[in-house]
């Protein structure tokens, strides 16, 4: 049965409640509320309500009770698909101050990268130019050229330590395939 408040019956759905319980959402309503502009669009939202529909409740009562049942249903089903979804999205139940500190960190990592690689080049070429020694364009051609190619061996081995890794990697899957074919 729904609660009662100021004698009236106020309906409780178990999706809403679903809904209502992710930090994400009830931050944004706590929000909304504290807003000046939201107090304001709730207050003229329930001004509405009062003028408008709460006359006319009292006629629904009668059809609402048909209509009970499959409204209790669906609200079932809603609640547990909300369910279904928290077991595969459990991101879903993060407090929001994480989950915008993972964004900005997602959003923010190409950025992030293409410094790190700015800086880890001028390294290179830094240390390449010093080992040159002297001054000039020729000594900047030469600590350049090897800074290339001090650049192409890691990448080379970056790519060699990938490519070694998937190796591996098929060649455990292979083996397992073979072990349970073996053992079918």
């Amino acid at each position: 049965m729904s609660p009662q408040v100021n004698g009236e019956v106020h309906p409780s759905s178990a999706t809403l409640s679903h809904i209502t319980g992710y930090p994400v959402v009830n931050d944004s309503i706590a929000y909304f509320k504290k807003n000046p502009y939201g107090q304001r669009s709730i207050e003229l939202s329930d001004s509405a309500y009062q003028t408008f529909a709460k006359p006319f409740l009292p006629y629904f009562n009668k059809p609402y009770q048909y209509v009970s049942p499959y409204v209790q249903k669906a609200d079932a089903i809603g609640d547990d698909a909300l369910s279904r979804i928290d077991e595969r999205l459990p991101v879903l139940k993060k407090p929001t101050d994480e989950l915008v500190s993972d964004s900005k960190a997602i959003i923010t990592f190409p950025v992030r990268k293409g410094l790190e690689t700015k800086d880890h080049m001028f390294e290179i070429y830094n240390s390449e130019y010093k080992k040159v020694g002297g001054e000039g364009l020729v000594t900047s051609g030469k600590a350049l050229i090897s800074a290339g190619l001090v650049v192409t061996s890691e990448a080379l081995v970056w790519i060699g330590d990938v490519f070694r890794a998937s190796k591996i990697q098929a060649k455990e899957r292979s083996n397992d395939l073979s072990q349970r074919a073996s053992s079918d």
